[in-house]
């Protein structure tokens, strides 16, 4: 085995990978995301058009990883134990992305789904230590991790996004009434909610906790929405004496390409 100086646990799924005796390689070379181009070329032109759409594709990351089986667990233990912790959550029958990162790097963490189960090669020499490699489909971008929580709304009426990356935030209210967030100064509109809702960042559907939707109580410019830009970005909430609003809370995703 080698140097386990070389080695840090993950936390994926909300596990920690030494949960399983499992420590991955650290450092590692992250696989950079490609960005979505297309090139055109004109014969008496030198250089080529581009066509920037903007996006990025995902990227496959893989990491070795050494274990040391837990002494509970037999081999086949062990790898039910492994399936049952790296296959992807589901919600409304669809697996989901997860968060992941090193517990050596608290900043930022990957956002991915595991597609091929890892194979491990036991050592011939022993019954309990093994070596192999676990990939990871990935979200192009590291989301920092004070970032991917619900959180309050900022009391100073803005926030500052010091990454490089726009992001989408997702939103969580309990209100009766009619108010509108202002975000960056434009208006999102919430008339006659009651009890408790999210805004999906990456939809803009607003929903409650059966999934049943309110969009059509919405109003939001350009049917976007609300978007954080690098830099500064002001965050109010409005609302009349009659209406409340118990809670108000957002999830920013403040994120940075891999």
């Amino acid at each position: 085995m080698e140097d386990l100086d070389n080695y840090k646990g993950i936390v994926f799924n909300n596990r920690k990978s030494t949960d399983f005796g499992i420590l991955v390689k650290y450092p590692f070379n992250p696989v950079h995301p490609v960005p979505d181009i297309d090139t055109s070329h004109v014969n008496s032109r030198s250089g080529d058009y581009l066509v920037d759409y903007g996006s990025y594709q995902n990227t496959t990351q893989t990491f070795n990883i050494i274990v040391k089986l837990p002494s509970e667990w037999t081999r086949a233990e062990f790898n039910r134990q492994l399936i049952n912790w790296l296959m992807p959550p589901q919600m409304d029958g669809k697996r989901q992305y997860s968060y992941f990162y090193f517990d050596e790097d608290e900043n930022y963490a990957f956002y991915g789904i595991v597609k091929d189960v890892p194979t491990i090669e036991w050592d011939e020499n022993s019954t309990n230590l093994g070596t192999g490699t676990i990939s990871i489909y990935t979200d192009p971008f590291y989301y920092r991790l004070d970032g991917i929580k619900f959180t309050d709304l900022p009391k100073a009426g803005y926030v500052n996004n010091l990454d490089s990356r726009e992001t989408s935030p997702d939103w969580h209210f309990i209100a009766n009434g009619t108010f509108i967030l202002y975000v960056n100064g434009l208006p999102y509109e919430f008339d006659n909610m009651e009890g408790e809702f999210w805004v999906s960042g990456e939809t803009g559907d607003v929903y409650d906790a059966s999934n049943n939707l309110y969009n059509n109580q919405c109003h939001f410019p350009n049917l976007e929405p609300p978007t954080l830009s690098y830099g500064k970005n002001t965050i109010e909430i409005t609302a009349d004496s009659s209406n409340t609003i118990q809670l108000a809370e957002y999830k920013p995703k403040w994120r940075r390409l891999i």
